[in-house]
């Protein structure tokens, strides 16, 4: 009988537990890893393991159900256990023997009964692996597609919509590098950077075009010197950091969709950096998040702003406290909506997202509610003022489907779109290879699409409209 590795039992525990209360994998792995004392190489593949198998799930669902009689009658554990099997055949290529011997003892640990399942059913999917992957079984006018969804893991629809949006080499770029390790980059308080300066270096640092983003190798160093708890950085992709930083500017912004608050954090640092007038409001809808912000804000020491909890489509009840200190309804020189969207450009950070959307959220659902969100908000802008459009989506009917439809609206006459990356160029030399970043991502009208390529970073969509 084989022995069990550390890691497979690891990964199997976070996917139940994923499964069980339907929050993210990848926020019980460290707990897990941690209380199963694995050492660093175990630990990383449990992760690997953990991510696959979520990132593939649906995939690897279609490889098991022909060899498995009641496949919807399968214990989740057991379930679990043999998707994290069938990926470790299907996409790391393990050796077959390996898969078997681990996958029968991984079944065992959660059904001693399956373990003989197991043993017929994960022999025959490393026996079809390739011509599951080749998609052999589809009928040959859909088997192209099929199978570039098979070969990143992803659903075919979804695929065809990436397809759409992208073109192929923008849309072969997304599929290349979904199963593959996201970059990590974070943004550095200017307040704090002599404090982490030891711990950056430490972690294989280096520095961004943006100032105060630095790549990271790891973030070890970091977590031990409780440099994130203490707000002395944050973790954000270099393009989400990129946004942020197009969205401050002098005056007052209303912020919408402000999370627990890492692109407020980001702000706060530019308009530090920059000696901006810089008056802050953060709306969101969750009275939590807010609280999360603020407390975020406090401990970085970037200074004070105001939070507000409530639906960004009915503006005039979440600011008519504000509007009641003005006596006029209150405009902002910047209204930034950092839209909620399918998150389809960070899928290889959070392989839930694609098995947990569906074709009318990304076609019909989240477009109406973005559009709603724009619509609400252009009333807020300033004369001569500058709404700031963005999602973490690679999807053309969240980004410029949603752009366009709010300019033919009533709302959006008046308004104009200009360039994203002149926004840093107007923010002085320090700033120019930011602005340089951005403007490979722009497209003819100035508007801002980038998308995950192997070892490079997410993917993000960002409109700058001004009130004219």
């Amino acid at each position: 009988m084989a022995r069990l590795s550390p890691a497979r039992r690891v990964a199997l525990t976070v996917l139940s537990e994923a499964e069980r209360t339907g929050r993210y994998a990848r926020e019980f792995l460290p707990h897990a890893a941690e209380a199963a004392a694995l050492d660093p190489r175990d630990a990383a593949f449990a992760l690997r393991l953990a991510l696959g198998a979520t990132a593939t799930a649906g995939c690897l669902d279609d490889a098991l159900a022909p060899h498995i009689t009641k496949p919807k009658a399968l214990e989740p554990s057991v379930r679990m256990a043999l998707r994290i099997s069938a990926f470790e055949s299907l996409y790391l290529n393990t050796a077959p023997e390996v898969v078997v011997s681990q996958g029968v003892e991984l079944v065992r640990s959660v059904s001693r009964g399956a373990a003989g399942l197991a043993n017929a059913v994960l022999r025959r999917v490393c026996e079809n692996r390739l011509s599951f992957l080749s998609a052999e079984d589809v009928a040959e006018d859909h088997r192209e597609t099929v199978a570039r969804a098979r070969r990143a893991g992803l659903p075919v629809w979804l695929v065809r919509r990436i397809v759409d949006s992208l073109g192929e080499a923008g849309a072969q770029d997304v599929l290349d590098a979904q199963l593959e390790p996201a970059p990590i980059s974070v943004h550095v308080n200017p307040l704090r950077t002599d404090a982490v300066a030891e711990a950056l270096e430490e972690d294989g640092a280096t520095a961004l075009g943006l100032p105060g983003a630095m790549r990271v190798d790891r973030v070890g160093a970091l977590v031990r010197a409780g440099a994130f708890d203490r707000g002395d950085l944050v973790a954000s992709d270099y393009y989400a950091q990129l946004i942020a930083a197009v969205a401050t500017r002098e005056g007052t912004c209303l912020e919408i969709g402000a999370g627990r608050g890492t692109k407020t954090f980001m702000m706060m640092a530019h308009a530090k950096r920059r000696d901006l007038d810089h008056d802050h409001l953060a709306l969101d809808l969750y009275e939590g998040k807010c609280q999360a912000n603020s407390l975020r804000v406090d401990r970085s020491g970037l200074g004070e702003i105001r939070f507000v909890a409530g639906d960004a489509t009915d503006l005039d009840a979440c600011l008519a406290v504000l509007d009641k200190e003005y006596r006029h309804a209150a405009r902002f020189d910047t209204v930034f909506v950092d839209a909620p969207c399918s998150g389809t450009g960070t899928m290889r950070r959070h392989g839930e997202i694609p098995w947990r959307l569906t074709p009318q959220e990304c076609d019909r659902d989240l477009p109406k509610l973005q559009l709603a969100m724009l619509r609400a908000a252009a009333d807020r802008v300033a004369p001569h003022g500058e709404l700031i459009y963005a999602t973490c989506s690679v999807l053309r009917a969240e980004n410029i489907g949603v752009v366009t439809a709010f300019l033919a609206s009533p709302e959006g006459e008046g308004f104009v779109p200009v360039s994203v990356s002149d926004a840093l160029r107007d923010a002085g030399s320090a700033y120019a290879a930011a602005a340089h970043d951005l403007a490979v991502c722009e497209n003819a009208d100035g508007l801002f699409q980038s998308h995950p390529t192997r070892d490079g970073f997410d993917g993000h969509f960002c409109a700058r409209i001004v009130r004219k």
